[in-house]
């Protein structure tokens, strides 16, 4: 059984070895593409482990950079003679596994870091560095992140020390059988640690506070996971989430970092050969003892600084009563306790011979179309191309060069929405705007199969060229054909067909999607926008399918040559694919296709129809905040 819970694994949530090992050279290379001298992206938490698991939010750490401000553990006479600004860690009167930073030599910037007195010192605030990062999408606390208002991310701003703390020197000597190996710890070791923002600001001690991070320590220690310790991993994830959490009064008790720690313990102790495939649900049950023990005796060490009891303050009382309650509960079902999520309920049920007729390739090709490695997470900013381009062609592997080549030509796309078209400094300078503008967005159509090309018709229709833009939508239509998959989507069986040919497993999973894959069309702070789409503010629909999309500029370009017949054509067409669902996947995309439909129908004059359509938009995707066609209610009603 542990076997076909494996593949089971493997094909419906975690992913293959070669997923996992493809999500993280994506995420690694998003990193370095976008970290320049200003700041260090890090892609955190589940995703950054490459973990996309169902719920998973996306985690970012930006590091301010070390080119300004040095955190020393100890100081020497030439700390004082450096440009830098220098803060002194101080870990004395302060729980294990915290900090205040002291600021020794330089001056900060006021905006950014506010500085208090304590004990005659002067400290740096955790709570209002925290705050000077808040912006008007990305402004809810939560702990020490930053999140938007949707909770889809969270970004944790922090600061570096390359040198290993004092109070972590316990972990570099501890003896230990098999894992980790002396070169991933001298690997933990030579990257040092963050400083993360955990200030509440209900007394000066708390404002002050810093929390050590060994994040990125700690993906170099999952990324020497065997497949099996990652499956265990996720098992217990799950788990926690869709299980345990569920009980009454054991939300929020424990946390991923929990179970993370437990499981750092464990693979310590255990020989890496017991983590194979067919041990799976004895190690998982293993790793769930332990749990179960922590609670016990509340008491979860922090696996850098065991000093640090986790669980603190927070697994004792009757908070441990009930969830202990929970755990000898979900114990006495031993490893089918899993069997309550509803991910995991299908398990019992499956048997590996099942699995023959299907390829870990498609599976895998199927889990990245919905997972959030695809997605770009942050609005970049479009300079360093040639540094983009050098690190691109520095690569000696295929692979790497064409994982380089999708995020360098997703940057592509975002900046070219980013350029201005118009201008106050005349012709001469508007025309280069336009000509950057057309090679940023013909590097992009190397991302998938139209969407680049799709926004180079946008700008000809904003230019007013529309006989170019029907050029490059007519090309772009003979792309949209059935074999095409968008994303969130499940695979049909025809295009599982597809993907097990020879070829495209011969191209790899980032060369098929360049060519198969019909990404969604964003338009947020873009200047491509379609006028008639843009009503003011974030009062526009935040993402509208490939094929919706072309048919509606098909539909606005012929309306604009007068062609009558050819825009009565394309506004039949644009209603049919909306109605049969043509390469149409989700609630939301089905929502903003008819904000699109209704858009056309008012410009032709047809308004009961567009009244009735705007309403079928909202019937479908009722937020005010994501639906637009509110908006477009109300206007019609105020005229």
């Amino acid at each position: 059984m542990s076997i076909c819970l494996y593949d089971f694994l493997c094909q419906n949530i975690v992913g293959s070895e070669d997923y996992i090992k493809l999500s993280r050279l994506m995420n690694a290379s998003k990193d370095r593409i976008y970290s320049d001298k200003l700041v260090t992206y890090i892609t955190s938490g589940s995703v950054g482990e490459g973990l996309d698991l169902q719920g998973s939010d996306l985690d970012i750490m930006y590091v301010v950079p070390t080119t300004d401000i040095a955190v020393k553990t100890n100081l020497h006479v030439n700390d004082y003679h450096s440009d830098k600004i220098c803060l002194l860690l101080d870990t004395d009167d302060v729980k294990p596994g915290f900090a205040y930073l002291r600021l020794i030599k330089g001056i900060l910037n006021e905006n950014m870091l506010m500085r208090r007195n304590i004990k005659r010192h002067v400290c740096i605030s955790s709570e209002e560095f925290k705050k000077s990062f808040r912006t008007e999408h990305i402004h809810v606390h939560h702990g020490p992140c930053i999140s938007d208002t949707t909770g889809y991310l969270d970004i944790a701003y922090c600061l570096h020390s390359k040198l290993w703390i004092p109070t972590a020197l316990e972990w570099i000597t501890r003896p230990n059988d098999s894992w980790p190996s002396s070169e991933i710890k001298q690997t933990v070791i030579d990257h040092g640690v963050l400083f993360v923002p955990i200030g509440n600001g209900e007394n000066l001690s708390e404002e002050l506070k810093w929390r050590i991070s060994f994040s990125v320590g700690e993906k170099f220690l999952i990324y020497s996971f065997t497949h099996t310790q990652l499956l265990c991993y996720s098992l217990l994830k799950i788990l926690l989430k869709d299980v345990i959490s569920e009980f009454p009064g054991c939300n929020d008790l424990l946390c991923s970092y929990f179970i993370k720690s437990i499981l750092f313990w464990l693979s310590e102790e255990l020989p890496t050969s017991v983590w194979r495939p067919e041990n799976l649900i004895p190690c998982f049950m293993r790793c769930f003892k332990r749990l179960v023990y922590c609670v016990e005796h509340s008491m979860c060490p922090h696996y850098f600084i065991p000093e640090n009891n986790l669980f603190g303050n927070k697994i004792v009382g009757p908070n441990r009563t009930k969830l202990l309650q929970t755990l000898c509960i979900l114990k006495k079902y031993g490893w089918q306790c899993i069997l309550f999520s509803s991910q995991l309920s299908r398990v019992s049920y499956i048997r590996t011979i099942q699995f023959k007729d299907r390829t870990f390739f498609e599976d895998d090709i199927e889990k990245i179309m919905k997972s959030k490695v695809l997605s770009r997470w942050l609005h970049n900013r479009s300079g360093g191309f040639i540094r983009h381009l050098q690190l691109l062609l520095s690569y000696q592997s295929k692979k790497l060069r064409s994982i380089s080549l999708h995020n360098i030509t997703q940057i592509s796309n975002y900046a070219a929405n980013t350029v201005p078209l118009s201008s106050v400094y005349g012709n001469k300078y508007q025309y280069k705007q336009y000509k950057q503008c057309v090679s940023f967005l013909l590097q992009s159509t190397h991302h998938d199969a139209v969407s680049g090309w799709l926004m180079l018709a946008s700008l000809f229709y904003k230019m007013k060229t529309y006989s170019k833009a029907l050029n490059v939508l007519s090309y772009s239509l003979g792309k949209c054909t059935s074999e095409k998959i968008v994303p969130f989507a499940t695979l049909s069986s025809s295009q599982r067909e597809l993907f097990r040919l020879p070829m495209l497993k011969k191209l790899g999973i980032i060369r098929s999607l360049r060519i198969l894959y019909l990404s969604d069309i964003k338009f947020n702070e873009s200047n491509l926008i379609p006028d008639e789409l843009y009503i003011g503010g974030n009062n526009l629909p935040k993402m509208i399918p490939a094929v919706v999309y072309a048919y509606f500029l098909k539909f606005l370009c012929q309306y604009h040559l007068h062609n009558i017949s050819n825009y009565r054509k394309s506004l039949t067409d644009l209603q049919l694919i909306i109605e049969r669902e043509y390469l149409i996947f989700g609630d939301h995309l089905t929502a903003f296709s008819y904000h699109c439909l209704g858009v056309a129908l008012l410009i032709v004059g047809e308004y009961a129809a567009a009244r009735k359509v705007f309403i079928r938009s909202i019937e479908i995707c009722p937020s005010p905040l994501l639906n637009s066609s509110h908006k477009r209610l109300s206007m019609m009603e105020s005229v």
